[in-house]
């Protein structure tokens, strides 16, 4: 029945005020997404009596924390660690082989999600340097939703869910269990850094990253939104450093500065 509530009319509202906020466009077959996921807020039991009140309270501006939470339930968050392993291959490549001893490693996991592969690659770093390179590591996570920026926080994660992704070796070395779940150690959490950040906004960055994670979020843009990401990130990443994009996604008709390697890494030259 709320599928009959959200005319096509507002359903391209909604559609326009998050491309606004995120870059993002919503196809009209997700119009479902919309529905499913902003049923919690509108209803007579709700916050809202119905689409109309919400929108009417974002446009307004009546409360941003309504804004953070609309961008929250939309926004689609899957992640595990060690996601397409090949990647972190490469990472333990770079630290052993690549990496030249400097003043700092910078790491940025962009569109980080619940942290799962922030975490991976302090894992990976712990691996492969020494305490005195460990020491000069810097990883940032950032996200635009605030939900899963908590999740990442908190390095806490069903034991269950998680517990066939790590090896045991990992699991000993760099998480403690507490009841049900598998909890990041300090000494894992004091290399990274969770920030929100939109891709589409300023950056707030004053140094340039060694490697930038850019995993399964560009498949979420048109052609043109990419294009102006990618171009963006261009500047923040050192020279001879590397961007990371997902297996399963392309820049083919993006023009961009970046030699392209396989397996969907980057090369900035």
């Amino acid at each position: 029945m709320q599928e009959e509530i959200l005319s096509d009319r507002l359903f391209n509202k909604f559609s326009d005020f998050f491309f606004n906020k995120t870059g993002i466009r919503l196809k009209n077959y997700k119009k479902y997404l919309i529905i499913n996921r902003l049923a919690k807020f509108v209803g007579a039991d709700n916050e809202f009596k119905n689409y109309e009140d919400l929108y009417k309270a974002l446009i307004n501006g009546d409360s941003q924390e309504s804004v953070y939470k609309f961008i929250n339930a939309i926004t689609t968050n899957f992640s595990f660690f060690f996601r397409e392993k090949i990647h972190f291959d490469f990472l333990s490549h770079y630290f052993k082989n690549i990496y030249k001893d400097s003043n700092s490693i910078r790491i940025w996991s962009a569109a980080c999600s619940t942290g799962q592969e922030a975490y991976s690659i302090a894992i990976t770093a712990c691996d492969c340097l020494p305490n005195t390179q460990i020491n000069k590591l810097k990883i940032l996570g950032t996200d635009i939703s605030t939900n899963v920026l908590n999740t990442a926080i908190e390095g806490s994660y069903d034991y269950d869910k998680i517990e066939k992704q790590l090896d045991s070796r990992i699991i000993k070395n760099y998480f403690h269990k507490k009841d049900k779940f598998l909890i990041a150690n300090d000494s894992l959490k004091s290399l990274i850094n969770f920030r929100y950040l939109n891709l589409m906004s300023n950056y707030p960055f004053t140094k340039e990253f060694d490697i930038v994670f850019l995993r399964n979020v560009l498949i979420y843009f048109d052609n043109k939104e990419k294009e102006y990401i990618i171009n963006k990130i261009y500047p923040y990443i050192k020279q001879g450093g590397y961007l990371i994009i997902g297996l399963s996604e392309s820049t083919v008709g993006i023009k961009h500065n970046f030699k392209s390697l396989k397996y969907s890494i980057y090369k900035k030259e």
